[in-house]
């Protein structure tokens, strides 16, 4: 169409090289590569065919149909799960990790009128750097001198407290053993430590699990610390 301003200002940029707009157009063709793989049905075979031959000729992307271009929320929230999940995965091997969370574009259901303190408790349960004395007594061992738990059988870590501490109501450790293993297709506890901060991560989604931790964090038998003041050499303190 030599009258759409839109085309001909993407094409003059194409031509030129510019550096922008061909990666935004690259990141259409990854769209539309995955589209094509993931809901052949949604797509023309001859518009499948166009990201291959995109690669080398980025103006093979101007002869897409309009149906090949339409997408949904549902449908970007996958590919953005898609490509953040290859990211992760590639970054964490990296770092040696040996398990990797599962992403999730879905929102983390904290029970309505949880009080702050508590908010802050049941998201630190999701981090290897927490409130809890585990973390900290690798931090610091001359502020924080112990890694265990008030109970006094184990570390503090959050699958000691959600799944072993006895100052825990039974009922909300069978809960959680359930759902971490249901989240993470285990069937023993021993996989679940295996897994580490990742069981817990693969399962903050879940918005009866996040129930059963706000119940045990909110324990005050477990004494569990609200925040805490971090200070180091080079930085002033700050409150957690």
């Amino acid at each position: 169409m030599p009258n759409d301003i839109h085309r001909n200002f993407l094409e003059s940029q194409v031509q030129s090289g510019n550096s922008v707009v061909l990666s935004q157009m690259r990141d259409v063709m990854k769209f539309i590569k995955w589209k094509a793989e993931k809901y052949s049905g949604l797509i023309q075979m001859e518009d499948a065919l166009i990201p291959m031959c995109a690669l080398t000729n980025p103006q093979q992307l101007f002869q897409l149909s309009k149906k090949a271009c339409h997408y949904t929320k549902g449908l970007m929230n996958q590919f953005t799960e898609c490509i953040w999940q290859e990211c992760i995965c590639n970054q964490m091997q990296l770092e040696g990790w040996t398990h990797v969370p599962k992403v999730s574009t879905a929102p983390l259901f904290i029970p309505m009128h949880t009080a702050r303190e508590v908010e802050v408790l049941i998201m630190s349960l999701f981090y290897k750097n927490n409130l809890l004395n585990s973390f900290l007594f690798q931090f610091d061992r001359k502020k924080w001198t112990s890694p265990l738990c008030s109970c006094g059988t184990d570390e503090q870590t959050a699958l000691h407290l959600l799944t072993n501490c006895p100052y825990t109501e039974e009922n909300l450790r069978d809960q959680a053993v359930h759902h971490l293993s249901m989240g993470n297709d285990v069937k023993n506890q021993e996989d679940l430590e295996e897994l580490g901060p990742v069981a817990m991560l693969n399962c903050s989604r879940d918005p009866v699990f996040l129930q059963v931790c706000s119940a045990i964090v909110d324990n005050k038998d477990l004494d569990l610390r609200r925040k805490i003041t971090l200070s180091t050499p080079t930085t002033r303190s700050t409150h957690t």
